[in-house]
């Protein structure tokens, strides 16, 4: 007798849960706490992406900062398929889109976005504003709105001209904050509520939430996320989606995706980084939403 997994016995069937992680993961292996030197961590980013599992894998997150670099990697390791790339503002829109301009005709490759952050310092809104305005790189960009006061201003902005992703940090051992499940959940119901999509970033390695047993840090859950996403699209309120972020049992997340649309969800949660791949695949995997490795 086979045993079933835990998305099966929810009602989650395989295609529909494939669905839900579909280049969920943006390879972010050279940021902290990662840190993976860049030459290795392009290999390996190749490496997910011809596996199994290399469905789950989204782009390769560099900053702009180590172009250098990755040049160097990209001349050591010739590869006939482009490397599927989006950028990191860490430096300013003027050095990305220099790094753009570089990149631009070169097929080792594929240019998929830009990432930028708000100052936290300043009004939120108008800089949200300036930026769009300034954004010349002609790149789908997920601009980084950091929690403080004015972040539903920016929200507006963002909502308003439509085109572009929110970015939220939510957190990771070298983080200076770390949002709880409330203030996640406030911002997930007000990007829902504005029909705007967003992807997340920093200390969501695993599917559910969690204490790190070796840093005693509190880990956000990506499929508590998903979970969260859903119930916020259907209206939940930010009590209940905080709820499910802090839910640890997988039961009852897996219940709620499995009544929730896929392509709906994820046009809203479109994706997080994660300096670990294997971390997320095992966890998928545990839970039944990726099948197994064959032999």
């Amino acid at each position: 007798m086979s045993t079933l997994t835990p998305a099966q016995r929810a009602g989650l069937e395989p295609g529909r849960a494939a669905a839900y992680v579909v280049a969920l993961v943006d390879d972010a292996a050279v940021f902290p706490p990662g840190n993976a030197p860049l030459p290795g961590a392009v290999a390996a980013h190749r490496a997910h992406h011809a596996a199994e599992h290399g469905l789950v894998v989204g782009p390769f997150l560099a900053p702009v900062s180590r172009l250098g670099e990755l040049l160097d990697a990209l001349d050591a390791a010739p590869s006939s398929t482009p490397l599927d790339l989006v950028l990191v503002a860490d430096t300013g829109l003027v050095e990305a889109a220099e790094a753009r301009a570089v990149l631009l005709d070169d097929d080792r490759v594929e240019l998929l976005g830009l990432e930028i952050a708000l100052p936290a310092d300043g009004p939120l809104g108008e800089s949200a504003r300036l930026t769009l305005d300034t954004l010349d790189v002609a790149l789908p960009a997920a601009i980084e709105v950091p929690r403080v006061p004015g972040w539903r201003d920016a929200l507006d902005v963002l909502a308003e001209d439509g085109a572009e992703r929110a970015k939220f940090r939510t957190g990771g051992p070298t983080a200076t904050h770390h949002p709880s499940e409330a203030e996640l959940a406030e911002l997930i119901v007000a990007a829902t509520g504005r029909n705007l999509a967003f992807k997340l970033t920093a200390g969501l390695h695993h599917a559910l939430r969690r204490t790190d047993p070796d840093t005693g840090f509190e880990e956000h859950g990506f499929v508590n996320v998903l979970a969260a996403t859903a119930a916020a699209i259907d209206g939940a309120d930010v009590p209940r989606v905080a709820a499910l972020l802090a839910e640890r049992d997988a039961a009852p997340l897996l219940a709620v995706l499995a009544a929730a649309h896929p392509g709906v969800v994820r046009r809203r949660f479109t994706s997080f980084g994660s300096c670990s791949i294997s971390d997320p695949v095992t966890d998928l995997r545990a839970l039944g939403m990726l099948e197994e490795e064959t032999a």
